[in-house]
């Protein structure tokens, strides 16, 4: 089981995405469920779109939570770091 680590910038944006009222308690129990099957090392359903991302950004991996509200996290062999949750236009433009 992996330890997580949870990124200052990942606190932030669930405060944001729960504050918004866009996402609905069953939204944030799928993030629970799925940053438990990432922790346990659990195979993820394809609906996710689990993927690697490239360019700046190399190294972490991507999960669409919905069709535009991604989690970002990055795994090692011990951790799993929580990076980053949100739409598209509000990960992304940070590493641009």
């Amino acid at each position: 089981m992996l330890q997580i680590v949870i990124e200052k910038s990942f606190k932030k944006d669930v405060n944001r995405d729960k504050k918004s009222g866009k996402y609905s308690g069953k939204d944030f129990k799928t993030l629970k469920e799925i940053i438990s099957s990432l922790q346990n090392k659990d195979s993820i359903h394809p609906k996710f779109k689990r993927h690697p991302l490239k360019g700046r950004m190399k190294g972490y991996e991507s999960i669409h939570l919905k069709s535009d509200w991604l989690l970002i996290y990055k795994i090692d062999t011990t951790y799993l770091y929580l990076t980053m949750l949100g739409k598209h236009t509000q990960v992304y433009q940070k590493y641009k």
